[in-house]
Order: C-alpha cells, then structure tokens, then sequence
C-alpha cells in the first residue's frame, strides 16, 4: 500500500510545528506516503465543530485513505485513543466523538439524548475498532499533551505501510457518539443549528437541501432576529443585505456579500435558524 493517502485534520493552526511535526513522524516511519492537509483551522477545542466539517469533506478521498483528526481538549486523560476501520477508509483519533457525523451517515446507531451528549454505541455493520495501546506504534517518549505527534501520526503511518491493525491495540465493540442535533418542527417552522462558521464568517446550518421542498420559491429565513427571503443563488449578492443559499456540502448556509455574517449577526456555532413557509422534515 505504499504511497497510501493520509490526510490531517486538526485544531493547530499553522503558526507552530505541531502540523509540520506529524508530518516528519509520517514521512519517517512511511516516507511513500502522500500527506494532504484537509484543515488546520478547526476552532481550538471545538469537536463538535471538527466532527461536522471533517464529516463533509473525508468522503471525497480515493478508497483506502487514512484519516487522521486531533481535536483532543482531554489528551492526557483516560480518553482512548482509537483505530477505526470502515469499508473504504480508516480513522485515526481520540475516542471524543469526532467521528459521530461519520458513524451516522455510515449507518451506524444513533445516540440519543440532549443534543451533543456522549454516550458509547455499536458501530457501523463491517466496521471494526481498536483501542491503541500496544505502544511498538506508537513515537516514544509519549507526550501527555501531544498525542496527534506520539499516537495518532506514527499510528496512521504504519497503518498507511500495511501494519496490521489488530496489532496496534484491543478490538472494541462501542465507541463514544455524541447525540447530533436535528432540524425539527416547531410551529409550522423548520428550524436548525449552525453546526460550523466558516473562513468567510458562512453560517453553515444542519439543514439539508432536500428539507426544501421548493428552493427560490416562497419561503423566509429567520435568524437572530432577521429575516432574510428566499433562497439565492451565490454569494454575491445585494452588498448590504443578508442572504440564504445552499452551500457546496449541501447544507443552508447564512452569508453576506463580501462581508462576514457570523459577525454582522453576532452569532456563531449553535444559533438557531428558522425556515417558514414551502418546507417539510426530510
């Protein structure tokens, strides 16, 4: 499997070595590897966030990439760092909840609960796990804050090389799943969540295309106390006023031409976004 695609997804930013260090890790043990940074920019510590935006990008990677994601705010603690195996590709990660978008669109059990609370479920049918601890793959001296370098890098560069997974730590049968929060019904409205806020300040919201039964037809948006009609068909729209659009992962997105919505609306990750008139529940 030389040559085997390994992307990266993480909270670091690029100001420090931390990416460019996993990098030399992966490069070290399995120097055929192609390394492609899916995003540094999750907001720090924000795995709700890093779950949704990783989730609308990893399935656009050839078969048999291996993904790995680091937003970790517990590392150090008995949180498990897992090996997660599906049909077409393999992640790499803390067990936090990261992969519960990709869990959920794979087929697998939904949590249940507040929206965002954890709690352990089966996996996918065909899909396997493992608890890392055999720690001949792991970067030694182990780093208590620097997993993504000791763990979660080295892990996926053997993983990338042919190693065998069951080597690398215990076969699991539950892995930790946050309840996703779901568009519903509430006084003939649809209303949503801003699951991620984007570079350009995009409100990028849970609700789908198809939850629109007449796109540009009719309907209203209202967030933070504006109301925004109908649906347009770019960013670039009025220069002074608000706009409701589908973006490219398929999601109701708020924007504002050449401005930044998020800061226009005061409102980021978890604000709620209402749809009235000409729409059903997916």
């Amino acid at each position: 499997m030389a040559g085997r695609i390994v992307t990266l997804t993480t909270d670091f930013g690029t100001s420090d070595p931390f990416v460019g260090t996993m990098k030399g890790i992966i490069l070290g043990i399995h120097p055929g590897a192609s390394i492609v940074d899916l995003t540094h920019d999750i907001p720090p510590q924000d795995i709700r966030a890093g779950a949704f935006i990783f989730d609308t990008a990893h399935h656009y990677f050839p078969e048999g990439t291996v993904h790995v994601i680091v937003v970790d705010p517990t590392v150090g603690t008995n949180r498990r760092p897992i090996l997660v195996q599906g049909p077409t590709a393999s992640f790499v990660c803390p067990d936090n909840g990261l992969l519960s978008h990709v869990y959920r669109r794979a087929g697998g059990p939904v949590a249940e609960g507040e929206p965002f609370a954890t709690s352990l479920v089966g996996l996918p049918r065909g899909w396997r796990a493992y608890h890392l601890t055999n720690h001949q793959y792991w970067h030694m001296p182990l780093s208590d804050t620097f997993h993504g370098r000791d763990i979660f890098a080295p892990v996926a560069a053997y993983l990338a090389r042919g190693e065998d997974p069951g080597a690398m730590g215990a076969m699991i049968d539950e892995v930790t799943v946050f309840a996703a929060p779901e568009p519903i019904e509430v006084d003939g409205k649809l209303v949503g969540t801003v699951m991620a806020v984007d570079r350009f300040g995009n409100l990028v919201t849970n609700i789908p295309a198809n939850a629109l039964v007449r796109p540009n037809q009719d309907i209203n948006i209202q967030v933070a106390g504006m109301r925004i009609d109908g649906l347009a068909r770019s960013y670039a729209g009025s220069p002074t006023a608000l706009l409701a659009l589908i973006g490219s992962h398929g999601y109701l997105e708020i924007a504002a031409a050449n401005r930044n919505a998020s800061q226009i609306l005061g409102v980021g990750t978890g604000a709620k976004v209402a749809v009235g008139r000409g729409v059903q529940l997916a």
